[in-house]
């Protein structure tokens, strides 16, 4: 009877060992999602070429808005950072080596390090905007916490009004709408630079089963203009929403049930 019950015993732990194991395996999920986006953003010849493009079209929109007529207010550019002026994919290439899901204990060790690259055509930008007189902002979801670090990386690079006056980080929102309407209080707004649709309006921070896509139609004037949109195929909220309004138990499952075959 004592050997039968130690036997049973060892079943039962085994058996609770094969269940955590499973458990832990399916915490952990795949970051193979992120491996030719972030070698085509990190090693294809296109991608640099597109930055150098936007950029350019950036400096050429800003002067043509700088000679509108009824301006009654400094002129001012508002960037995002990551993925905008600096270069983060080394941290999605560290999620994919090491099989980890975006977290910001990880990110904050990243930014920490303030060695993040400038993007082709940024810096050279945030100096053009300067040397006519325009106020270079950076408004970021970067946290309050992480701005001494950004600093040191946007300074040593060489970017533009890079201190604390000219840097709104989130608080207790990721929108952007709030901190864009302070630099307008005092400031008339050229350009918007950013990567994601919600660097530039508040229209495209909650998107529906449309994916945002008619709103981009109707506002289709808008960019090259006064919105300078950046590639990121990497993450942003085009990505979030698509998993969110998509069924299926891992995010690959889910990804592959949006795919339009013929």
């Amino acid at each position: 009877m004592k050997k039968l019950i130690i036997v049973t015993c060892m079943i039962i732990l085994a058996s609770c060992s094969t269940v955590k194991q499973k458990s832990q395996q399916q915490e952990v999920e795949s970051q193979d999602k992120l491996l030719l986006a972030t070698l085509w953003y990190q090693k294809s010849a296109e991608m640099r070429a597109i930055y150098y493009q936007c950029f350019r079209n950036a400096e050429t929109a800003l002067t043509a808005n700088l000679a509108r007529e009824g301006i009654t207010k400094p002129a001012a550019v508002v960037l995002d950072i990551d993925e905008t002026v600096l270069d983060n994919s080394p941290f999605q290439g560290w999620q994919v080596i090491e099989n980890k899901a975006f977290n910001y204990t990880d990110w904050s060790r990243w930014v920490e390090l303030a060695r993040a690259e400038p993007l082709p055509g940024a810096v050279e930008f945030t100096r053009y905007a300067d040397s006519l007189g325009v106020e270079v902002f950076y408004v970021s979801n970067r946290t309050v916490a992480e701005m001494g670090p950004t600093i040191r990386n946007l300074a040593g690079m060489g970017f533009a009004d890079a201190d604390s006056t000219h840097m709104l980080f989130k608080t207790n929102t990721s929108s952007k709408i709030e901190r864009r309407a302070l630099i307008e209080e005092n400031y008339e707004i050229m350009l918007l630079v950013g990567d994601n649709l919600a660097d530039h309006s508040g229209t495209w921070e909650k998107r529906t089963d449309d994916n945002g896509i008619p709103a981009v139609d109707a506002d289709r004037d808008m960019f090259g203009t006064r919105y300078i949109v950046l590639p990121n195929p990497m993450y942003g909220n085009w990505l979030n929403e698509l998993l969110k309004h998509s069924e299926g138990g891992s995010s690959r499952e889910k990804l592959v049930r949006l795919l339009e075959t013929f």
